[in-house]
């Protein structure tokens, strides 16, 4: 009985490992004790559109990192305390978590997210918080040109930008390839900030941005022609019209996290429905 026992189990050896062996079919092109560099791991890195030599050293180079980083890792394995590593395999098991769970909910979310939103829910949220949202920097309306001071149509350009009917704007709008910068839309806010990077004459601190007072600059650089409709200071509730952007995010962030809320809520109700997570107390 021993005999046949002991026959079975050779049989059984063996036919498992001709068994791994017709399974593994793979190339190894570098080995460090037990652990292997297959063909099929380098595949990526050979690259028809570079030469032979070339491609030998980036796949030579990545082999001798594998090799290097397999042999730290088995000498950390080695001389790290096992309490030490139960601690790091812990890390490294939070990490795959959030890495595939976040994956998942991040794919959940972009089929189902409502991305649509009303102005009424813009107005909404901006009428709740907009004491929050105050201005770190000044915020103008203003209409503005920039010419050469030899253009031939300076008084027309003058005359049109500080009379500004709509017959006006419309001249000014054909007009746009005789300055080197201009704003013409006077309806939108405009960060002072970047008001001086397009006019860096608005840099001296003796310019005049007062509200409703027609302009006029002259330097080495050409004529500037503006006036300012509006404005507001450092500090001041930022406009409604100038934060929508931020606002919509701000939406979609709240529904995003709602979303998410609601999968892991239901995930974990379906489980208990189905019988796929069950919590053990203690009688």
């Amino acid at each position: 009985m021993l005999r046949w026992s002991g026959l079975v189990i050779v049989l059984l050896l063996f036919f498992s490992c001709d068994l791994v062996e017709g399974k593994d079919d793979r190339i190894p092109v570098a080995r460090v004790n037990d652990t292997y560099l297959y063909q099929e791991d380098i595949a990526s890195l050979i690259d028809n559109s570079i030469s032979s030599e070339d491609s030998a050293m980036v796949v030579s180079s990545y082999i001798n990192q594998w090799a290097t980083e397999e042999l730290l890792l088995n000498k950390a394995l080695i001389n790290i305390k096992p309490e030490e590593q139960q601690q790091y395999n812990k890390l490294v098991r939070q990490y795959k978590v959030s890495l595939f769970t976040e994956a998942y909910k991040n794919t959940l979310v972009s089929r189902d997210l409502d991305s649509v939103i009303s102005q009424a829910e813009i107005d909404t949220l901006y009428n709740v918080d907009k004491e929050n949202f105050l201005l770190n920097d000044e915020l103008l309306k203003i209409r503005f040109v920039h010419l050469e001071r030899e253009n031939t149509n300076v008084s027309e350009i003058k005359k049109r930008l500080k009379n500004y009917t709509a017959e006006d704007k419309a001249a000014l709008s054909n007009m746009t390839l005789q300055f080197k910068t201009a704003n013409l839309n006077d309806s939108v806010w405009i960060k002072k900030e970047v008001l001086v990077s397009r006019m860096p004459v608005f840099k001296k601190q003796n310019i005049d941005l007062r509200v409703g007072y027609f302009q006029e600059i002259k330097d080495s650089t050409g004529l500037y022609f503006y006036k300012v409709t509006n404005k507001l200071e450092k500090g001041d509730i930022t406009p409604s019209s100038f934060i929508a952007p931020t606002l919509r995010q701000i939406i979609l962030n709240r529904r995003k996290l709602e979303l998410i809320k609601n999968i892991e809520k239901d995930i974990t109700k379906d489980a208990f429905k189905n019988n796929n997570f069950e919590i053990y107390t203690k009688e």
